[in-house]
């Protein structure tokens, strides 16, 4: 991680991007290696965005693609705080030894911490998840006494059926025809009902052949696998901006777009964005589903333009709604 961000500070156009606050935090028995930025319009900061990893190894910056994010925020009066994954970078701890209720627990100690070094309350503190911060998120948005709103890209509600889509739309990529399609859903189906046996890691081991997952990534997922979001969405008590792309190839975007018709919730909005990948990269240019070294150098050549052109003005006309700021 430190090499990436040596690396961008020589390359990109601002310097205040290296200019972060580094500091420590710390959750149960684990410290956090934190970063903070000041807004960049001169003016006090209207509010503070925690950024909310979604899944693996994750820095600060994740590794590079949050800058892009963050500058028209910063330059828009919004401050940003973030932080290593445990186990990652300068942090301590083991971010495979949590569940997403760990995850809850640590995002709430750093906001916390947020408040009282900054002077930030919770109606100018927000949240902005990634992906598996849709387990992580929402559960905090029910608590009016820790944030004032949240933002959600790419969230799936079911942990199970996240796993279902992303398995087929991973066989129709690989060319696939519809039987073995079909017979890889059907195996999906046998994995679950395995894992509901809670298995040891030996035994897994003898049905699990080739791809086979490290011990620490196996407890992980036999400990997160049932996550669901249903009832932490219809407890949302603060204003919400969900965001999905259109061209998602790793969560149902569609589907869940389409759910909050039925689903309902005064304090959340929804959008479905034009050409957008899970990421929100222009979908032509970032059609796979893991984000991989020749993705990233196309992110870092391509830099602002690398995202779907709805994504950044739709929070920021979001952000600045006078509803965002008086519940």
């Amino acid at each position: 991680m430190k090499q990436v961000f040596i690396f961008l500070c020589l390359i990109l156009s601002t310097s205040a991007y290296c200019l972060a606050q580094e500091m420590t935090f710390e959750h149960q028995q684990t410290s956090l290696s934190g970063h903070y930025l000041e807004a960049t319009n001169g003016k006090p900061a209207k509010a503070v965005l925690l950024f909310v990893h979604g899944d693996g190894a994750m820095s600060y910056d994740a590794e590079g693609y949050y800058r892009f994010i963050w500058e028209p925020l910063r330059q828009n009066g919004y401050a940003i705080f973030s932080w290593d994954k445990p186990n990652v970078g300068a942090s301590s701890g083991d971010w495979l030894k949590q569940t997403m209720v760990d995850r809850q627990s640590e995002v709430l100690a750093a906001i916390a911490f947020v408040q009282q070094k900054y002077n930030f309350t919770p109606l100018n503190t927000g949240l902005i998840g990634f992906s598996q911060a849709g387990w992580v998120v929402p559960a905090i948005a029910e608590q009016r006494s820790a944030v004032g709103f949240v933002i959600g890209i790419g969230f799936a509600t079911n942990w199970v059926e996240q796993g279902r889509y992303y398995t087929k739309i991973a066989h129709q990529l690989a060319g696939d025809n519809q039987n073995q399609i079909n017979a890889a859903l059907a195996d999906y189906t046998k994995q679950i009902s395995f894992l509901k046996k809670t298995p040891s890691f030996a035994e897994y081991l003898k049905v699990a052949g080739e791809g086979a997952m490290t011990e620490d990534r196996y407890q992980f997922v036999l400990n997160n696998f049932r996550s669901d979001a249903n009832h932490d969405y219809a407890n949302i008590n603060v204003p919400s901006l969900f965001l999905w792309g259109e061209k998602d190839l790793n969560v149902n975007a569609k589907q869940e777009f389409e759910s909050w018709i039925i689903k309902g919730n005064d304090f959340v909005t929804t959008k479905l964005i034009a050409n957008a990948s899970h990421g929100m990269l222009k979908a032509d240019s970032f059609s796979s589903q893991t984000f991989g070294l020749q993705q990233w150098i196309k992110l870092m050549w391509l830099e602002d333009d690398a995202f779907a052109p709805e994504f950044i003005p739709t929070i920021l006309r979001w952000l600045e709604q006078p509803k965002n700021q008086s519940n």
